[in-house]
């Protein structure tokens, strides 16, 4: 089996430009940003986590769509579940993702988090920028399919999308 593999320069012709966040911690390529915490999970805390887990689950798209920004979200326990992984990606900046967050979703995370996460101080304390900021790690390598679509962007082009199928359904 052969591959075509275009030229180096084709291939360099297609890379994305890479920033670091304007305002915090984290990459940033075309409106999409990256957030890595790697943290300590409390004792006991893993098996509170995989108890709360599928109301986590049920309640994930309630929450997020409030926040309205974050395009994924992930959670993994590692290291026999000593330790946590949280890595998302969300359009914008960070300042006003941490704000979102907060001011839309703090019952959520706090139920997510407390109990589960060593040193989480709750959403409604004064630390938690600082608690999150100390456990960031941004990412060494970052690519986003579509850098320039924001979950808005993407919800509205699936309205259309619906839309027109809709109407040639009706036509046909």
């Amino acid at each position: 089996m052969t591959t075509n593999i275009a030229p180096l320069e084709d291939r360099l012709a297609m890379a994305q430009t890479v920033t670091n966040q304007p305002d915090g911690p984290g990459k940033r390529i075309g409106k999409r940003g990256e957030l890595t915490m790697i943290g300590n999970v409390l004792p006991g805390g893993a098996e509170l986590f995989r108890k709360r887990l599928p109301q986590f689950q049920a309640e994930a798209a309630y929450w997020e769509d409030r926040v309205g920004t974050v395009q994924d979200f992930r959670i993994l326990l590692f290291d026999n579940d000593s330790r946590f992984l949280l890595s998302l990606v969300y359009d914008g900046d960070f300042k006003p993702y941490l704000i979102d967050i907060v001011s839309q979703a703090a019952p959520w995370l706090d139920s997510i988090a407390s109990g589960v996460l060593e040193g989480y101080p709750g959403m409604d304390s004064p630390d938690i920028g600082e608690w999150v900021i100390s456990l960031l790690h941004p990412a060494d390598f970052f690519y986003v399919g579509t850098p320039d679509a924001t979950v808005r962007d993407v919800k509205k082009m699936q309205k259309l999308s619906k839309a027109v199928s809709d109407l040639l359904d009706a036509a046909g």
